[in-house]
């Protein structure tokens, strides 16, 4: 042996020590931070967008997309359930030595109209599902959200959500947060008596509007095409302007608790105000066209002159039904609410801040009423009924009638533990490089789901986890280093 090497022996022999020994460290540091399967979660993610990029565009009903789930499953050998409200329920039982552990739930939604733009969140939902994981009781939720009625959430077993059960109720947005808040829900409904009698007028112009894709009620509430709104503003012009006219019938195309998404409307006028009319129904088709052309490639609005005697409607609503119907449209509005400097503010809320929303989401049309359905969401009762008695008012305005048809609590999660490990594991498993993947806490300004799971059971600790779409991956495997370790965060150590 060279005196080099027994000078320098003990040194060396104590760094490769030290190499193997991190190396050790890091690679089960490895196995317990990355457990989330990428190549489940890729597989699905390119199969969803195959479906956005198909010549359909998406899945042609709910049908459709529960079936390519299950699919899916199937290829994984996965065990699931439907049940009967059309959720798809995958459930693991706790490992041998972690059948003490609190069970998880993680709940996503299934619609079909919203599946394409929700993709990550599909995917995600899916991996967490088939990764191989030593955990408590694990249960991944599909549920049934059609129409954004929430038929799956009300309907799910109360046996999948006990006192000692964590909630991740999980969706996509903008940026990355954590909430233990959302607003509530009323449904509501003004019933114009209505009359017909014989048509007086001698032409009639026919407005269709088409081709909008619906979406759930929030924040880009005053920046939608609304079918609704555009037969306000038909008929306020008319009545504006002093004109004789007459509503022969008008049908909403309603799309359940989410946007309407489309118009047809008669509206018989005598032929010397025809001309004024058609004018500025083209100016409003071309306003239409500036705004929403970019995001709605396939919306269409049109009209058509009936002057032919024969094509006539031969009755149509009263004087005073249309314009009863004209005052109430002009008077409820849809669109946000926002906090004024005298309001007494929530918690981190600021003037300006949103704290509601009404949004009218559709119109029935019988010979002896029509009915408005008005959908308010809120913060709480008092911000709520505050836009509500605004409707009332209206209604009582024109003496119309109204009810409210439902209620639905707004979710408040006083508890913290959830939310706290929650972002202690992801702060642990994530190297936080920059401010978008960072995971802050908010209240949300819109409804979720989570009062429907906060219904089921009033002491299971919820949360909602929004995520930017590109951060999906390093939230679902958070959500996998949660399940195994439930705040035992040595392990990644």
């Amino acid at each position: 042996m060279s005196k080099f090497l027994k000078k320098h022996l003990l040194p060396i022999l104590l760094i490769l020590i030290v190499l193997v020994t991190v190396s050790g460290v890091l690679i089960y540091k490895s196995r317990n931070t990355k457990l989330l399967d990428r190549e489940a979660y890729a597989e699905i993610k390119t199969a969803l967008e195959a479906v956005r990029d198909s010549e359909e565009g998406g899945f042609a009903d709910r049908q459709a997309l529960a079936d390519f789930i299950k699919q899916w499953a199937d290829s994984h050998s996965l065990e699931y359930k439907e049940d009967k409200h059309g959720n798809i329920i995958f459930d693991k039982s706790a490992s041998g030595r972690k059948k003490n552990i609190s069970p998880t739930l993680i709940a996503v939604s299934l619609n079909h109209e919203t599946a394409t733009d929700n993709i990550q969140v599909l995917a995600s939902a899916a991996a967490i599902a088939v990764s191989d994981v030593e955990s408590g009781r694990r249960t991944v939720v599909f549920f049934n959200d059609e129409q954004s009625l929430g038929e799956g959430y009300q309907g799910i077993s109360k046996k999948y959500i006990t006192s000692k059960t964590k909630v991740i109720y999980l969706d996509k947005g903008a940026s990355n947060y954590i909430s233990t808040a959302s607003f509530q829900h009323r449904e509501s409904e003004v019933t114009i008596p209505a009359e017909r009698e014989e048509n007086p007028c001698d032409t009639a112009v026919r407005v269709k509007i088409s081709g909008i894709d619906s979406g759930i009620i929030g924040p880009g509430i005053n920046k939608r095409p609304d079918p609704i709104a555009a037969l306000s503003s038909l008929l306020t012009r008319l009545k504006s302007k002093s004109v004789v006219c007459r509503v022969a019938d008008v049908t909403i195309g309603s799309n359940g608790n989410m946007y309407p998404v489309s118009l047809d409307v008669t509206i018989c006028l005598n032929s010397y105000n025809r001309k004024s009319f058609t004018d500025y129904i083209d100016k409003r088709i071309k306003a239409w066209e500036k705004s929403y052309r970019d995001n709605y490639e396939n919306l269409i609005f049109e009209y058509e002159v009936l002057d032919d005697e024969d094509a006539l409607p031969e009755t149509a609503y009263s004087e005073e039904t249309t314009d009863k119907l004209t005052g109430i449209l002009y008077t409820i509005n849809s669109g946000s609410y926002n906090y004024s400097e005298n309001d007494a503010m929530p918690e981190g809320k600021e003037a300006g801040d949103v704290y509601g929303y009404n949004c009218l989401t559709g119109l029935n049309a019988d010979d002896d009423s029509i009915r408005l359905t008005v959908i308010t969401e809120g913060v709480n009762d008092l911000f709520t009924e505050r836009i509500m008695n605004d409707n009332k008012a209206a209604a009582e305005l024109y003496k119309c009638k109204y009810d409210q048809k439902s209620f639905i609590k707004e979710f408040v999660n006083d508890r913290d533990s959830l939310a706290r490990t929650f972002r202690n594991t992801y702060e642990k498993v994530n190297q936080i490089d920059t401010n978008d993947i960072r995971l802050g806490a908010e209240t949300d300004n819109f409804f979720t789901p989570c009062s429907y799971l906060a219904s089921k059971n009033g002491k299971a600790d919820i949360i909602h986890i929004r995520m930017k779409g590109s951060n999906a991956t390093r939230i679902a495997n958070t959500i996998l280093c949660y399940i195994k370790a439930k705040g035992n965060t040595s392990i990644f150590k």
